[in-house]
């Protein structure tokens, strides 16, 4: 990808930030043997990492990003580290304990009990009880000098070190403020987490340790990357200005992968047939099918701006743009209609109840769309 912006739009790459962050809206480092794997440890934490979320009745008003699936319990979470859970189809939500105030941004359950949510200051939150307690497992601070100490650790000959390390030090510079945008788990194992200015790091013990993984995604740019998701064994990633990549070895390593436009994607869903679907800014839209090294456009009716996306339970999937319009495809994301929800109000996301219900998050909260 070149460093060109041709999105039709004068934006800078810190304004297409705050559309794909807000959606309009320390850690002290002791690595053992040079290992580039760092553990959070407590600490005293400056500003909204070290203050907990506050206990508010209105918490299922409030500025709410993303809603997904915990076994049959739904998890809501948003602005100032507002988690709420609902386990009648989203009737009826009650706040949960968070130990951060920081906006969050994504989700990732792998059953009942086990999840993980993603959020400015780098963060990391896991639960083991569906999402009642939380726990913080890492932040920008550790992320930004593990990325440092890695980087400093390649041979003096690798003639890509000291621009690595440079960008490495320019996130330890900067302090705590990395946005993680999209995480993903397979298993209760292993996962990846994605963000601002190309930062990505995964784990392969439930997020006890995260190891930074740059050096294995293909963004020479530090673009930034919005959407994670995993088939099988095969992750892809996706991002600024068209960023595309997939890995076929359970993300030992990734691909280039050329997409319709330079226009940024900000998600990305797995189907349950294996293939992917992607979409963002102004109509950009592709998909890979499963087992095809191709990325095929996918054409929008109009140039609508898709923030999220989901696939329900009896194959459709449904893009949420801008404006509270939504799209959904019956075809596994092949063709796309616009299908007229109760009510048009600007959704952030949508998940599917374990009755049917549609339950959607928006700038005024979460609630019942049927």
């Amino acid at each position: 990808m070149n460093n060109n912006n041709n999105e039709g739009v004068d934006v800078s790459r810190r304004g297409l930030l705050l559309v794909g962050l807000g959606l309009g809206l320390q850690v002290l480092l002791a690595p053992t043997l040079a290992s580039t794997t760092v553990a959070f440890a407590s600490a005293a934490m400056p500003g909204l990492l070290g203050q907990p979320a506050t206990m508010t009745p209105r918490a299922a008003q409030a500025v709410l990003t993303r809603v997904v699936v915990a076994g049959e319990r739904l998890v809501a979470l948003g602005e100032r580290g507002m988690v709420v859970l609902s386990d009648d189809g989203g009737r009826h939500w009650r706040q949960a304990r968070v130990p951060v105030s920081v906006t969050l941004t994504s989700a990732s359950f792998v059953d009942a009990r086990q999840g993980w949510i993603a959020g400015h200051s780098g963060v990391v939150l896991h639960t083991s009880d569906g999402g009642e307690n939380w726990s913080i497992q890492t932040d920008g601070i550790a992320l930004a000098q593990a990325c440092l100490v890695q980087a400093q650790a390649l041979p003096d000959t690798d003639a890509d070190r000291e621009h690595r390390v440079q960008q490495a030090q320019r996130l330890v510079d900067d302090g705590a403020d990395k946005p993680l945008l999209s995480i993903c788990f397979a298993d209760a194992l292993h996962g990846m987490v994605v963000g601002a200015f190309g930062l990505a790091a995964s784990t392969d013990d439930g997020g006890k340790t995260w190891t930074p993984c740059r050096e294995r995604l293909v963004n020479p740019m530090s673009m930034h990357l919005y959407a994670v998701a995993h088939h099988a064994k095969t992750w892809v990633v996706a991002g600024e200005q068209g960023v595309l990549m997939r890995s076929d070895d359970d993300g030992a390593s990734f691909t280039a992968l050329t997409a319709p436009s330079e226009r940024t994607l900000f998600t990305a869903t797995a189907t349950r047939g294996g293939s992917f679907v992607f979409a963002g800014l102004l109509g950009a839209a592709c998909r890979i099918d499963s087992g095809s090294p191709t990325v095929n456009a996918i054409e929008l009716a109009a140039p609508l701006t898709i923030l999220s996306s989901v696939e329900l339970r009896d194959g459709r999937v449904m893009l949420l743009a801008q404006g509270g319009r939504v799209l959904a495809s019956r075809d596994g994301g092949v063709h796309f209609a616009e299908q007229q929800l109760p009510r048009r109000v600007p959704l952030t996301s949508l998940v599917e109840a374990a009755d049917g219900g549609l339950v959607a998050t928006s700038m005024g909260g979460v609630s019942r769309l049927g």
